[in-house]
């Protein structure tokens, strides 16, 4: 099948402490620049595994945007059907503990949250040439709304991303067939926030939602075919260096298994080993992956 990922790609800073974080307080620590966002990670993890996907996302003209004209190059993805713009790129600016867990970020993605209908109209026949399509939430309502409904006829994959920007799909949660959602972003788009992972997957269900996946930290991950409710526990990673980016790669080693014509129950299995793989290593990405393809 083929797979078009479309979302942001950023510039991530990420400061990692040496020791307890202190509030208010200068805080020793290791600060790293890269390139990531959520749907430049799932497209980058989902060519890793040998995929035949391709990537649509927002590129400025800013210094930062040469660095990720540059990553994406060194990566192989196809990108080149993308939207360029005389913006600045997408920076998310990140801080996390001693351990590598998220302790707080900010992310500044107005420009990508600026794109409009008439950015996407030259790319119609380009995107109608894809069986899936992958979003994150990264865009605005409206733009959300927009493609996922033109689009309504393909296989549409979406990562919540965020508590804040989930609650974007609520229009069209309908036409989606699967949904990857934390704990936090299934509270969010709850009407009664109840905290109960089963119930608010029933919810959406109810409300026209295909498949949900709920994963959150290592608690076990939660997720349904049709009306059943599954558990599954999580991958025990051997060395964690940093849980950035083992969500995202969750998520497509479950994409990359669907498409392979796998069950979920299988898809669900390989996304947690390519997300315990993803923990091993410092980056968002791990480029070892692709060994798993072989197992």
């Amino acid at each position: 099948m083929k797979i078009l990922v479309l979302g942001a790609c950023n510039i991530d800073i990420i400061g990692t402490a040496k020791q307890s974080l202190l509030d208010s307080e200068s805080n020793l620590g290791n600060i790293n620049i890269a390139v990531g966002g959520v749907a430049k990670n799932i497209a980058n993890n989902l060519y890793n595994l040998g995929a035949n996907v391709s990537f649509l996302t927002l590129i400025g003209k800013d210094a930062f945007s040469i660095k990720q004209v540059q990553e994406l190059d060194n990566i192989g993805i196809d990108y080149h059907n993308s939207i360029v713009k005389d913006v600045k790129s997408s920076i998310y600016l990140a801080v996390h503990d001693a351990q590598g867990d998220l302790n707080v970020a900010i992310n500044d993605m107005f420009d990508f949250e600026d794109l409009k209908p008439e950015d996407f109209e030259q790319l119609d026949e380009y995107i109608k040439t894809f069986d899936v399509l992958v979003f994150d939430t990264n865009m605005s309502c409206e733009m959300l709304t927009y493609l996922i409904t033109k689009y309504q006829d393909k296989i549409i994959y979406v990562d919540g991303v965020s508590q804040t920007k989930v609650v974007r799909l609520k229009k069209v949660i309908k036409y989606i067939d699967l949904l990857k959602i934390n704990q936090y972003e299934l509270n969010s788009l709850q009407t009664n926030k109840n905290y109960d992972i089963i119930i608010g997957v029933r919810e959406l269900l109810k409300q026209g939602l295909k498949t949900c996946i709920v994963s959150h930290s290592d608690l076990p991950i939660t997720y349904n075919i049709k009306d059943e409710i599954f558990s599954s526990e999580t991958q025990k990673a051997k060395n964690i260096k940093s849980t950035m980016g083992a969500g995202d790669a969750l998520f497509s080693g479950i994409i990359f298994y669907l498409t392979e014509e796998y069950n979920l129950h299988e898809a669900v299995n390989f996304g947690k080993i390519v997300a315990s793989k993803t923990l091993e290593v410092y980056e968002a990405c791990n480029k070892e992956i692709r060994k798993l393809i072989n197992l």
